[in-house]
C-alpha cells in the first residue's frame, strides 16, 4: 500500500482489445485523471491472444497511473478480482474496455457518490441483442425472489464503491464467480449501504471480441445462478 492511499482505482478487465484499449485507456485519462489526478487505472489482461498486453506495456511505461496485471484467461469475473484486489484506491470505479458506457458519464456519477458508498449507472436504453436484455429481465427477477432487492441494473460494467465494501463482500463471493459485480450490487443493497443510481448512455460495440454468445451464454447464466443460490446462503448465514 502507498503511504497515501489514492483517491479512486479504475479497475477494467481486458481480453483481446488490441483494436480498442488504447482509446480506452485515453477514455479514463480524459474524464477520470483530469478530475482526480491521483486517481490509478488497474487494467488486468486476462490472457488475451492478440496485442492487448503489449499496447498496454508500452502506455504503463510512459504514464505511472496506468498499471497492467497480466494472468492466464479467469474469464471477466476472475479479472475484475484480481483488479479489485490490487487496487489501492478509497474508491473503485468498475468499467468494462469495450467503451459501451462513454466515460463522459463519470464526473456526473462521481458527484452522486459523494457522502455515499457508492453509486451505480444504469442503462435506460441498451445496445444489447434481445437475449441479453431477457436474461437481464430474469436476473432483476431473481433477485427480488432470493434477496428481497431490487437493483434495475445490477451487472452494469460501471460502478463506483468504497474499496472497503469490497473487502467487507469479498468473503461472501465465490472464489470463481463470474459475475463478482453483480454479487456486490447485491450485497450492498442487502445491507443497507447508501447507494445511489444514475442513468447512463449504452452505445453498441465498436471493436474488440464478444466472448459469451448464444448458447454458451445461456450456460454461462445457469452457472451464475448456481453462484448466487451460493451467495445467497453465505449472505443470510453471516447475518
Amino acid at each position: 500500500m502507498t503511504a497515501h492511499p489514492r483517491t479512486l482505482s479504475v479497475v477494467m478487465p481486458a481480453y483481446n482489445e488490441e483494436a480498442s484499449i488504447e482509446a480506452a485507456v485515453r477514455d479514463v485519462r480524459t474524464h477520470v485523471f483530469s478530475l482526480l489526478p491521483d486517481a490509478e487505472l488497474i487494467v488486468v489482461d486476462d490472457g488475451s491472444r492478440d496485442r492487448t498486453g503489449e499496447i498496454l506495456d508500452r502506455i504503463a511505461q510512459v504514464d505511472s497511473r496506468v498499471r497492467v496485471i497480466h494472468q492466464a484467461n479467469r474469464g471477466h469475473g476472475g479479472a475484475l478480482r484480481t483488479g479489485m484486489d490490487a487496487a489501492e484506491g478509497d474508491y473503485l470505479l468498475l468499467v468494462d474496455s469495450d467503451r459501451q458506457i462513454p466515460l463522459s458519464a463519470f464526473p456526473c456519477l462521481w458527484e452522486r457518490t459523494q457522502g455515499r458508498d457508492g453509486a451505480f449507472g444504469v442503462r435506460r436504453v441498451r445496445r444489447d441483442p434481445p437475449i441479453r436484455l431477457m436474461l437481464t429481465r430474469l436476473v432483476r427477477l431473481s433477485l427480488v425472489v432470493l434477496f428481497g432487492v431490487r437493483l434495475d441494473d445490477a451487472n452494469i460494467p460501471f460502478k463506483i464503491l468504497r474499496r472497503s465494501v469490497w473487502m467487507a463482500a469479498r468473503p461472501l463471493i465465490p472464489e470463481d464467480s463470474l459475475a463478482p459485480s453483480l454479487f456486490l450490487a447485491v450485497f450492498m443493497k442487502k445491507r443497507g449501504y447508501d447507494v445511489t443510481e444514475q442513468p447512463v448512455p449504452h452505445t453498441g460495440r465498436a471493436a474488440g471480441v464478444v466472448s459469451i454468445r448464444r448458447w454458451r451464454l445461456l450456460k454461462f447464466c445457469t452457472r451464475g445462478f448456481c453462484q448466487l443460490l451460493v451467495f445467497r446462503s453465505r449472505v443470510m448465514r453471516n447475518g
